[in-house]
């Protein structure tokens, strides 16, 4: 089968009434209205207190929470000024309310007033119809009350004894109208399974928070308006269980305890100790410290290969206290050698960069093996120079000058003769190679 899920279910909807109550925002003081309430409401003499409570203004803008604590302070307003009765109570709330909150309560009253005028005309017909005849006075009275109810009309039947009844039925109907629909099953269903302790907030502070929606909000909610719709002890243990982490519940079972044997308040206090020795574990995963500017990093955070940390960093190896993207130091180098890439393509004043054509051939592989090649090339002909033995001196007469020649100034005396034509040529070598062999026997 099927089953198709809402878009707004779970987490992604905000929920009704949350763990924390919302700030109190500033409120006008056109806004607020004022009673003296009697510190007992059945002596007119007794010390009166001062209350003031925001006016009750109807619409889906304001918070559930809100609505509920406004519905509160009206019911706390009936009780201070000892309105006993449904005439008065109906006439108090023409000032407690404005806007549209009263034209929904005055739409209401005549709609819960039929059927009680109905009910009441119907119980006094019963006792007429009841009655054998026999005593004419008792006759009398009931055929009276009979009239009297008949002849209540919905502004008189407020001031009957079920007037109050009236008055409270018309209220929670407005409080049905003005709160989200299905409250109560949307309360439940967050505290069950998404609701969580936050983690900056203590078990004691999270276990008086459930206890005042429980005892105070949900009461209030339709449709039941009463302590019946209330959570039990077991799924107030269960919330608990649920908003803790799981390492407290497999502290549970190890200690032998059973939460759902035991009362919300012992659960609670058997976590809130586990938390406290928490609190003073300094291998804490959740705790994470930085360190100090011009400080070396300790051994924790510098890990090892055998450490059995949650985290791993290529310089630092494995640790508790960071991993290769959180490591300062190779953040650190890594702005270094941006820094020096940057330095060397502009210059010193941030100018437009130039280019060393130099490094670029080297830079070049192909340009590199040339330069290799050359240099070693250059290597082995001076090499090669320096392995010639030494040529002896010769004298030569050369054009009628006799000079001293080794075989290098020879060849390049040869070079010279090359812009000559080639029959010159050919006498000046047959010239010098007689010279030669007479120089020879000369100095033979």
């Amino acid at each position: 089968m099927k089953v198709s899920v809402s878009k707004d279910f779970g987490n992604n909807r905000k929920p009704v009434l949350p763990l924390v109550p919302e700030p109190t925002a500033l409120i006008k003081k056109e806004d607020l209205t004022q009673v003296n309430l009697l510190r007992d409401p059945t002596d007119p003499h007794s010390t009166k207190v001062k209350f003031a409570f925001k006016i009750l203004k109807g619409g889906h803008s304001e918070a559930a929470r809100e609505i509920i604590q406004q519905f509160v302070n009206v019911e706390r307003g009936f009780t201070g000024l000892n309105s006993n009765n449904g005439l008065l109570r109906c006439q108090m709330i023409q000032q407690f309310a404005c806007g549209s909150a009263p034209s929904g309560f005055n739409h209401n009253v005549p709609v819960q007033a039929v059927p009680a005028r109905a009910e009441l005309v119907a119980t006094a017909q019963a006792a007429v119809n009841a009655d054998d005849g026999t005593n004419a006075a008792r006759r009398q009275r009931l055929d009276e009350h009979l009239a009297a109810m008949q002849a209540l009309t919905n502004a008189t039947i407020l001031a009957e004894a079920d007037g109050i009844q009236i008055v409270t039925a018309a209220l929670r109907q407005l409080t049905t109208i003005l709160l989200p629909t299905k409250i109560l099953q949307r309360v439940k269903l967050h505290w069950r399974r998404e609701a969580r302790k936050p983690i900056e907030m203590g078990v004691r502070e999270c276990h008086m928070h459930i206890l005042r929606i429980n005892l105070q909000e949900i009461p209030q909610l339709p449709p039941h308006f009463n302590a019946t719709q209330m959570l039990s002890d077991d799924e107030i243990i269960d919330i608990l269980l649920f908003g803790a982490p799981k390492s407290w519940q497999r502290e549970m079972d190890r200690q032998g305890l059973d939460p759902l044997a035991s009362a919300p308040h012992d659960v609670a206090t058997f976590m809130e100790c586990i938390e406290m020795s928490e609190d003073f574990d300094s291998d804490k995963k959740t705790t994470k410290v930085a360190p100090g500017k011009g400080k070396k990093m300790s051994g924790y955070n510098k890990g090892n290969s055998d450490a059995d940390g949650s985290k791993h960093c290529m310089l630092h190896g494995n640790n508790n206290a960071h991993d290769a993207s959180e490591c300062k130091t190779l953040m650190a180098q890594a702005e270094k050698l941006k820094g020096d890439n940057g330095a060397n393509q502009k210059g010193k004043g941030g100018n437009k960069s130039w280019k060393n054509k130099a490094k670029d051939d080297t830079n070049d592989p192909k340009k590199e093996l040339v330069a290799l090649i050359k240099k070693a090339t250059e290597v082995i002909e001076k090499s090669e120079l320096s392995a010639i033995e030494p040529v002896k001196k010769r004298k030569v007469n050369w054009h009628g000058e006799e000079e001293e020649l080794c075989a290098p100034d020879a060849k390049l005396k040869e070079m010279d003769l090359k812009g000559e034509s080639e029959d010159k040529k050919e006498e000046g070598e047959l010239d010098l190679s007689t010279q030669e062999e007479v120089s020879d026997d000369v100095s033979v």
